[in-house]
């Protein structure tokens, strides 16, 4: 630790405390010689002579203390000549304070995206995957399972840009979703800037690959965008989005809708579609090739929708190239693979051959499957020579983690929730 230049006037009062101090303590030293020397002489008692001395020493003691408050207020007048500004560049809070205050950018919705994330981040750290009672319950004790209301997460667009930007755009950074049932994020978009998507005005969509696990609506539920702009240098990347928005569900719905959110930050617009999914459970879908060959040049789409909202799907998978990609255990890389639906209802899952136009489908097939609180379902599709086999894993959620009366808990968040309720 480097030491503190002590100026000369502080360092001659500490000096005279010092000398002060001693002189002291040679006086009482004496005095005491001399009591006990007339002790002697007059035969004082020699338990009068032993309690003068322990009197004595408490004073030495005192005296001590004393010179030592003298010099820890020299020291604190010390510190105190440091300048506030050389203090404060010490701390590191302080120093993000300054650099704070000194980016001129920053708009009401940045500072709040940079408290909510630094919080979030530092408290919350766990993390519940998809099928997390697929193959078995939870441990009573710890928690109740049921069906929940859910968002399925259709788009994020793109809706406009600053003047002082150009299409096309080379972006990167994330989008996710938290909830009061994993306080982490929950990934739905997530690219470096050595992956940036490049977004053209007549596409201008992200290509999603999240959530990992349904997004259960326990208010409030959040969205945190942070996207940027990648520049010829990493110096001159620019800030595009940087925000967060909440979802409040204040009164009981009792079906499914469709909800946007358009959303201006920092150099653009977004809007955010996504569907409220009533009373659901969470499906999580996989596709295995079997055998045959996919349709030669034409692109493929895989989809998942909810009978109640036929016209918004999920997208699965998108390729643009015509080459189906399977890895060594014939399982098809899917992009996204969670999707909720209504315990009640049906959930659809769709593939289709299409040509250059989007429009333009040469073959599709459909399959329709009813869900279930858990286990798992299968079934074949095929385009063309091309058959795959489609397996959903069914899971119900966990209703209440830390509620003493977790029944209670679900009465609030599902209205529609009876204990009595079974397979």
């Amino acid at each position: 630790m480097k030491a503190l230049a002590i100026d000369p006037e502080l360092e001659e009062l500490i000096a005279e405390a010092r000398e002060e101090s001693a002189m002291a303590e040679e006086q009482e030293r004496i005095k005491m010689l001399e009591d006990a020397a007339q002790g002697r002489s007059n035969a004082m008692d020699p338990e009068e002579v032993r309690r003068k001395t322990m009197e004595v020493e408490e004073m030495k003691q005192l005296k001590t203390l004393k010179r030592k408050d003298a010099l820890q207020v020299a020291a604190n007048k010390l510190e105190a000549s440091e300048t506030f500004d050389e203090k404060r560049a010490k701390s590191s809070v302080g120093a993000k304070a300054v650099k704070a205050k000194e980016d001129t950018r920053i708009d009401d919705s940045y500072d709040e995206a940079c408290m909510y994330c630094h919080e979030w981040e530092e408290l919350w750290a766990a993390l519940i995957p998809s099928m997390r009672y697929t193959d078995k319950p939870p441990a009573s004790e710890l928690s109740v399972c049921s069906y929940m209301h859910t968002l399925n997460v259709f788009s994020v667009k793109l809706a406009g840009i600053d003047d002082s930007l150009r299409w096309p755009l080379h972006v990167f950074g994330v989008v996710a979703a938290r909830d009061y049932l994993d306080h982490n994020r929950n990934i739905i978009f997530l690219r470096d800037r050595d992956n940036c998507q490049i977004i053209h005005q007549k596409d201008p969509y992200l290509e999603l690959t999240g959530p990992t696990r349904g997004v259960v609506v326990v208010d409030p539920t959040e969205f945190e965008v942070k996207l940027k702009v990648k520049g010829s240098t990493e110096s001159e990347d620019r800030d595009l989005s940087f925000l967060i928005t909440r979802y409040n569900c204040y009164d009981s719905e009792n079906r499914s809708r469709v909800i946007n959110r358009v959303m201006t930050s920092l150099l653009s617009t977004l809007e955010l579609t996504f569907g409220h999914i009533v009373r659901s459970v969470e499906a999580t879908i996989s596709v295995r090739f079997i055998g045959g060959t996919w349709p030669d040049g034409f692109r493929g789409v895989f989809t998942a929708s909810t009978a109640s909202i036929h016209h918004m799907e999920v997208t699965l998978l998108a390729f643009r190239d015509g080459i189906l990609r399977v890895d060594s255990c014939g399982m098809i890389a899917l992009s996204r693979d969670v999707a909720c639906v209504e315990l009640d209802g049906k959930l659809k899952v769709s593939v289709a051959a299409r040509g250059e136009d989007k429009e333009a489908v040469g073959e599709s097939a459909d399959m329709v499957f009813t869900p279930k609180k858990a286990g798992r379902s299968c079934g074949i599709m095929k385009i063309g020579s091309c058959e795959m086999e489609v397996t959903v894993a069914w899971s119900v959620f966990t209703a209440c983690m830390f509620a003493r009366d977790p029944s209670a808990c679900l009465a609030v968040w599902d209205p529609f929730f009876r204990p009595s309720d079974s397979d």
